[in-house]
């Protein structure tokens, strides 16, 4: 059995059909969050994940997006830069499409290959799992001690695999769309779990047509905070 994973899409097609393109065999699709904002294409995001089927969890962004259109305000976290791109994505999406981010669930678990997983956006802001202690503690919290061994999550857009012990891990696929502003790699990450192998992967895209579309949007300098990740570079 083959399970893709996902995570900080933030309406970024190209990559997404990229990863596709590579990994068609996968039997089943999951998502860590993070769908839309940041980007340029919501809606065809929105309707990829609704064709394949895909089981995703609630993040951060697709919670703001939602959030604002419904009530015409941000939430107070959100820096006023980044408001430009939550305003864009709600132009572009529907009702159905709105409807379909507050359904999401926070918390995911499923099962494959003998294996337990469970799936949620955010651990702890920017922080990781660093003992027995912490991994146990968010599972009593967060899943009410369900028995899973392998922790999935997304938000920080650094991919990588941390083993607290021969029995559990947690990993974080890293981000489809972008990296963050100290890596400059540019290619779209993710992971896979192929016969209970989880492997984290990465590929290449064209970013020209998102580089020219945020090109084209009336943004402010202050809020082209991801057009550096889609810029040709020599």
């Amino acid at each position: 059995m083959k399970v893709l994973i996902l995570s900080d899409i933030h309406s970024n097609i190209h990559a997404l059909e990229a990863i596709w393109a590579q990994e068609k065999d996968s039997d089943q699709i999951y998502a860590v969050g993070d769908l839309v904002d940041y980007g340029p294409y919501p809606k065809e995001v929105l309707d990829w994940m609704r064709e394949h089927k895909v089981s995703s969890v609630q993040g951060n962004h697709d919670a703001w997006v939602s959030k604002r259109y419904r009530e015409g305000v941000a939430e107070n976290n959100i820096p006023t830069e980044d408001r430009a791109w939550v305003d864009h994505n709600i132009s572009l999406l529907d009702e159905a499409d709105i409807v379909y981010l507050e359904q999401l669930p926070t918390t995911l678990t499923f099962s494959a290959d003998g294996y337990d997983y469970a799936l949620t956006h955010i651990y702890d802001k920017y922080r990781e799992i660093k003992s027995l202690q912490q991994y146990e503690e968010f599972r009593q919290t967060r899943f009410e001690g369900a028995p899973f061994t392998r922790l999935l999550f997304g938000h920080t857009h650094r991919q990588g695999i941390r083993h607290l012990s021969d029995d559990l891990l947690w990993a974080n696929p890293g981000s489809v769309s972008y990296r963050r502003p100290d890596d400059l790699d540019q290619t779209a990450h993710y992971a896979t779990i192929t016969d209970g192998a989880l492997s984290l992967s990465r590929i290449s895209y064209d970013h020209s047509v998102l580089f020219e579309i945020t090109q084209g949007l009336k943004l402010k300098e202050n809020e082209r905070k991801h057009e550096w990740s889609w810029a040709a570079r020599g």
